[in-house]
């Protein structure tokens, strides 16, 4: 009777507050009510009053599903940061932490779990629409996404999932440990989408900055690939290696793509469409920057016992092996033919001795430690 009553209270109340106030207060206030009935557990431990917390959540949830602006597009304010975003965004985010925090001490449970999920989902979305009102001129319901911000989206998303490892390493909790994995592999599926294919330069000809290193390669590309690299390094004990692995295949692949696309720059200007035509040193350039990143690959597979760096890497050379035969066999004359060749090869006979090198230290270290448990043992 009482969790009923306490039920139809909280219900109540959210209507109320609903009705008596206009739509950016209510936003606020709806989800700063969900502290009361976490704060109420202090007193008396009714399971119910954390499922008016998560009610009060949910009301949040659906209503910045029906107005994302808060206040109706035309009266939010196009100043930067400091408009109704902030605190429509804000206040739940860190009211529905505090609520979790709360629940957590008394009643646990599921309301807890959600309560810390609807925090981790508002402290992202305030953040995301903070930038995308920003990058549009205080307008946010309309105008394409462009790589710039998809860039800042992605950025954001695996700063999330990195602090989420670091709060389930001291507090642990299954939605922070889900939670961090999947902001990790929703990032994953942005940059596959996004970064390569939807908003590549390459395919959209979108111009990339005048400024010859800060541009927008170095935003969308080499910023992604440095945190996911430094993201897979810092969970590789954390997490499951799948994810770890994954991680470190997405930095890879975006410092190829970095790579690849500032030499395209280099020789096409800010604007870099894939049907602007090949020159013959842009062809060797490519086969040579292949070849080099392939074998850094290798290197920092080795160095970090990173078995999906050494598969990338021998993907990257068998490509760039595929392409010296191919293709610039086909396109190139003359001298850059020619180094071409010598270049693959001296990469081939190079890797191919480091390799020797590789197998025969591990054939020595094993002997050695077969010798140590023989003299062990007598």
């Amino acid at each position: 009777a009482v969790s009923f009553a306490l039920g139809g209270a909280g219900i109540a109340g959210l209507l109320m507050l609903h009705m008596a106030l206009d739509s950016g207060w209510t936003t606020v206030l709806l989800g700063a009510a969900a502290i009361l009935p976490a704060l109420a557990t202090r007193w008396r431990s009714y399971p119910v009053l954390g499922w008016i917390a998560v009610g009060a959540a949910v009301a949040v949830l659906g209503r910045v599903a029906f107005d994302p602006t808060i206040v109706v597009a035309a009266f939010l304010s196009r100043t930067p940061v400091f408009n109704w975003l902030l605190p429509g965004y804000g206040v739940p985010a860190l009211a529905f932490g505090f609520a979790a925090w709360q629940l957590a001490r008394t009643t646990s449970g599921r309301p807890r779990l959600v309560m810390e999920a609807a925090s981790a989902l508002f402290a992202l979305l305030t953040i995301a629409m903070l930038v995308r009102h920003a990058m549009h001129g205080g307008v946010i319901d309309t105008g394409a996404v462009t790589l710039a911000e998809q860039a800042i989206y992605t950025l954001i998303t695996l700063g999330a999932s990195a602090i989420l490892v670091a709060i389930d390493m001291r507090s642990p909790s299954s939605v922070l440990r889900y939670g961090s994995i999947a902001a990790g592999v929703v990032s994953a599926g942005l940059i596959a989408i996004q970064h390569f294919v939807v908003l590549n330069p390459l395919l959209t000809d979108e111009s990339t900055g005048t400024i010859p290193v800060f541009n927008l390669l170095f935003l969308a590309y080499l910023l992604p690939a440095a945190t996911a690299g430094a993201l897979a390094l810092y969970v590789r004990d954390k997490r499951p290696r799948r994810y770890a692995a994954m991680l470190a295949l997405i930095a890879a692949l975006l410092a190829f793509a970095y790579a690849t696309l500032s030499v395209r720059r280099l020789f096409k200007g800010e604007f870099i469409a894939l049907w602007s035509g090949l020159g013959q040193l842009e062809t060797y350039t490519y086969s040579a920057l292949w070849l080099a990143i392939g074998v850094a690959l290798l290197t920092a597979g080795v160095w970090l016992k990173s078995q999906v760096l050494r598969i990338a890497s021998a993907v990257l050379i068998a490509v760039a092996v595929v392409k010296v035969f191919l293709f610039d066999m086909s396109e190139l004359e003359g001298v850059l033919r020619a180094l071409s060749f010598i270049g693959l090869g001296a990469v081939l006979i190079g890797i191919g001795l480091f390799y020797q090198r590789l197998l025969t230290r591990a054939a020595r270290d094993k002997t050695e430690n077969l010798q140590e448990q023989v003299d062990r043992r007598e």
